[in-house]
């Protein structure tokens, strides 16, 4: 239960402050530069439901606000999309597509700040952004960097999963170096945990 202890908050007040997430898109220019990376398009919040009723609700409403430029007057709008999976040990995932991805960031904030207004806040765990390298299988490349965020301690931390349930730590630190300006990093090392069997890549 460590892990989850850790995830949830349990340790530590919850010093969540969701306007962090807004440095993303900073990051986005910084890894395109230095790692020839780009996004993928998604991004994930995961949250322990209490009650599949009572979030049915919520998810209404996320439908709708995620939506409003499908039907909007602008063609140029950024479209997005919202779906949600359950996992192997009962925590859900809203899963966020935008082909741009300020917008994608905006509609992530967006997912959390509606969890949280309806009381989900407590519940909340993580924000997952994926980013692929623009050379996949080049010598020396992950086929996947994840920048997750930590909603209870209003940070980041790069999450570079390699075959298997292993992970590169020696580019996780590079990458906490190169996005030191663009990011609030996690300075514990601790809590920079893995996330196996992630619904998004």
């Amino acid at each position: 239960m460590g892990f989850l202890d850790a995830l949830l908050g349990r340790t530590k007040p919850a010093q969540p402050n969701l306007d962090h997430l807004f440095g993303l898109p900073g990051a986005q220019i910084t890894l395109e530069a230095a790692e020839g990376m780009h996004p993928s398009g998604e991004a994930a919040v995961c949250f322990k439901p209490a009650s599949a009723q009572s979030f049915a609700d919520t998810e209404k409403e996320l439908v709708e606000l995620l939506n409003l430029n499908e039907e909007g007057t602008d063609p140029n709008a950024a479209k997005a999309t919202l779906s949600n999976q359950e996992d192997e040990f009962g925590y859900r995932w809203v899963v966020v597509a935008s082909s741009d991805f300020s917008s994608l960031v905006t509609r992530v904030h967006l997912v959390n700040s509606t969890l949280e207004e309806h009381g989900w806040g407590p519940q909340l765990l993580c924000s997952v952004f994926p980013f692929h390298p623009d050379t996949p299988g080049a010598p020396g490349t992950a086929s996947v960097t994840y920048l997750i965020y930590l909603y209870k301690r209003g940070s980041f931390y790069p999450f570079v999963p390699t075959n298997g349930e292993h992970r590169d730590n020696e580019m996780e630190l590079r990458l906490k170096t190169e996005l030191a300006n663009d990011l609030t990093i996690e300075k514990d090392l601790d809590h920079w945990f893995p996330i196996w069997k992630l619904p998004i890549s």
